[in-house]
């Protein structure tokens, strides 16, 4: 039996919808996780955990200055920018979203991305790790200033573009915590694991992205073409 193109178009639309709720929920939880775990880290636990075999350098650098604009700047920004892809939101109340769109910029540019920097070089996982932490941190801070930019002079197509760029840079915190234990499990090795880690959380999310955008870009222009005689 073959489907109408009108419905296959409706039953992909509820697909991608469906798809959309479901990834929400799982970052708006992990957030939710990570957020009620920042209590392990007043004080600092030197013992266990990420700060563990770290109290050599954490008061006397930059380092614990970095690591707590970090972890209280991300999750604001997690939860903060995931309302932003909310057309109910947007339509409902313009205003809420100016709101938030602020906050996750504010957090992303004064917290998260200058906290990454700064614990970026001390990353135990060697140079390819502090490498992608120090590119990330840069990527995330300029695609946020664009969005905003863009915002600002009422370029929505051009925000969306730079806001989904930022936030994929963003919620990479959770693929990060979702593709490591994946990779220890199948054996690879702990710092082996981090390194293709830290790479695998961002790079194929902003590349596919990228194609996504280009085929978007050809198809609209194909549809403007004029026929041929």
């Amino acid at each position: 039996m073959t489907i109408p193109s009108g419905e296959k178009q409706q039953i992909i639309r509820a697909a991608l919808s469906w798809l959309r709720g479901l990834t929400a929920i799982v970052i708006f939880w992990i957030g939710l996780r990570i957020m009620m775990a920042l209590d392990s880290y007043f004080p600092p636990d030197f013992q266990h955990g990420f700060l563990a075999g770290r109290q050599s350098y954490f008061r006397a650098s930059m380092y614990g200055a970095g690591f707590y604009l970090h972890i209280i700047g991300a999750p604001i920004a997690l939860l903060s920018g995931l309302t932003q892809f909310s057309r109910g939101l947007r339509s409902w109340s313009p205003r809420l979203h100016r709101l938030l769109g602020r906050t996750y910029a504010i957090s992303v540019l004064l917290a998260a991305a200058p906290g990454g920097l700064m614990i970026g070089f001390r990353t135990f996982a060697g140079p390819s790790a502090a490498v992608c932490f120090i590119v990330m941190s840069l990527l995330v801070s300029l695609s946020t200033v664009l969005a905003w930019r863009a915002a600002l002079q009422r370029r929505f197509t051009s925000h969306r573009r730079w806001m989904t760029r930022s936030y994929l840079l963003i919620v990479s915190a959770i693929l990060l915590r979702l593709i490591d234990p994946a990779l220890r499990d199948a054996g690879v090795p702990d710092e082996l694991s981090y390194q293709w880690s830290v790479w695998l959380s961002w790079v194929p999310s902003l590349v596919l992205f990228e194609l996504l955008e280009r085929r978007r870009g050809g198809m609209a222009a194909h549809q403007h073409l004029p026929a041929e005689t």
